[in-house]
């Protein structure tokens, strides 16, 4: 069967996996690829970092689409814009705005086009009547995300912009806040707090909640706290960067049906009470990074979580490591993120998730690495393993160690300068059967003869399947080459260099 003989919506699916480089290609082959692609296209028009002509092009074209009063508004601005009917109603394809981004490229087109008269008036005009016809024709839009500059001017559209149409917002799902706090101006800070009303007011389907704030001190602090609160969120993150008093227990209580996934970030839990957690009875995923104030954990009773993922990354934790694991965690985890791993947190996972398949642990220091690495090799489940550690450290007594007791993990990744002598050593020892192995190397290191040994290995193991060397401005020398070559035709590809992050995370 031809792709064009397929179904729309299987095309759909198809298309969904391609890049905007290559979905511009899919516009060419014939109508009925382009009036599937476009819509794909402009579902989040609103990127950084582009060229000032796709800004020009991209604002031009939703000016384009305004309609009777819309147009009649932004006379005489629009006079200086030559635009021509448009094939499509771009504007009823978005499904994303990034209200930064959209105001730079309404700044961007309009400084292109010369006429500095109330520049800030201007492009609020633009905004204005371009969110409205969006608003209008959108019934898809889906994610909203506002991020708030020192340099921005541009305010959040009237409130009544979100409500004279149907949906509206109604239908949106992903919210994300960045920096709301730097809004000093009052008459800013009177519309942005109407915006943030309508969205707990009138939204009913919001699942995802990312909040990037200095502190619950903010003159929002009560519209955030109404979000959790009245939407069904399954994932929230909060990053506070100046913790100060935070509410205690932030509105989760009224997310303990729904909520799946929770990430903390630099938040002081000192004067937090962490057990509130334990009524997240849905919650599968939990992370606190770069968090302090854990010392309480000591006291607190078992919870109730079945945990499927846990991450506990360059929190300050002291000793209490262990007992936060036994706090969270249960035999349901099965991906586990550790930094400054201690014996004692070791053992604690060793006796309280026997099942995790994923591993990933950072090393801030040689200490402990020996008593820990015995522990973790035990666990039989573990087949996903990702070891790390701050620059400069020795980890080669590591390597070894890991050669003498690694026995179960298939995928391996050493997320740290291999120096060579160890890794012949791990070569020559190791006894598990990996099936995707990644290293790391300095720019001195000469990875061919890495590879030989890696060649080595196969011949003994003949397990191996993919093998990647992440080395910075790395690329193949011509012996390298070959000895690629030899490990290709015993099965083995070599991961390239974009790939090797997201396969261990």
């Amino acid at each position: 069967m031809s792709l064009s003989k397929l179904p729309v919506e299987c095309l759909n699916k198809i298309l969904n996996f391609l890049d905007k480089e290559n979905l511009y290609k899919c516009l060419l082959v014939n109508r009925y690829y382009c009036r599937i692609t476009v819509p794909l296209i402009w579902r989040d028009p609103f990127v950084k970092h582009v060229s000032i002509s796709i800004s020009c092009s991209l604002i031009s074209t939703l000016i384009a689409c305004l309609e009777g009063d819309d147009i009649l508004s932004l006379i005489p601005s629009t006079l200086s814009f030559y635009t021509k009917p448009t094939l499509f109603d771009y504007g009823a394809f978005i499904r994303k705005i990034n209200h930064d981004c959209f105001a730079e490229h309404v700044k961007t087109l309009l400084e292109f086009s010369g006429g500095n008269s109330n520049p800030n008036i201007r492009v609020q005009k633009f905004i204005d009547a371009i969110y409205q016809m969006i608003i209008q024709k959108s019934s898809i839009l889906q994610e909203f995300e506002v991020n708030i500059t020192h340099r921005s001017c541009v305010n959040l559209p009237r409130a009544s912009t979100f409500t004279n149409y149907e949906p509206g917002f109604k239908n949106l799902k992903s919210l994300t806040i960045f920096n709301l706090d730097l809004i000093i101006d009052e008459a800013r800070l009177q519309n942005t707090t109407e915006f943030l009303n309508i969205i707990s007011q009138n939204c009913n389907c919001i699942d995802n909640f990312e909040l990037w704030i200095k502190s619950f001190n903010s003159a929002f602090a009560n519209q955030y706290l109404d979000i959790i609160k009245t939407q069904p969120l399954k994932k929230l993150l909060i990053y506070l960067d100046n913790p100060g008093n935070v509410p205690f227990n932030l509105g989760l209580e009224h997310r303990s049906e729904t909520l799946k996934e929770l990430t903390l970030d630099s938040i002081d839990f000192q004067q937090f009470d962490l057990s509130f957690i334990s009524k997240l009875e849905c919650l599968e995923n939990l992370e606190f990074l770069y968090c302090k104030g854990f010392s309480h954990c000591k006291d607190l009773s078992r919870t109730k979580l079945r945990l499927k993922e846990f991450k506990l990354w360059y929190c300050s934790t002291g000793m209490f490591m262990g007992e936060i694991i036994k706090y969270f965690c249960s035999a349901s985890l099965l991906k586990l993120t550790l930094s400054n791993v201690n014996p004692r947190a070791a053992r604690a996972v060793k006796e309280i998730c026997p099942n995790i398949n994923f591993l990933c642990i950072r090393f801030h220091s040689r200490i402990f690495t020996d008593s820990i690495i015995p522990l973790i090799c035990e666990l039989s489940s573990l087949r996903v393993l990702n070891v790390g550690s701050n620059f400069g450290i020795d980890m080669s007594p590591l390597v070894k160690n890991l050669a003498d007791h690694l026995v179960f993990v298939e995928y391996l990744y050493f997320d740290f300068n291999v120096d060579l002598q160890s890794f012949i050593y791990f070569t020559n020892n190791c006894k598990a059967v990996l099936k995707k192995w990644i290293i790391t190397l300095d720019n001195s290191s000469s990875s061919k003869e890495y590879l030989l040994y890696v060649n080595k290995f196969q011949k003994v193991h003949n397990s191996l399947k993919a093998f990647g060397i992440k080395k910075y401005g790395y690329s193949l020398m011509n012996e390298e080459t070959e000895v690629i070559d030899i490990l290709k035709d015993q099965g083995i590809d070599l991961i390239a260099s974009d790939e090797m992050d997201f396969l261990f995370h």
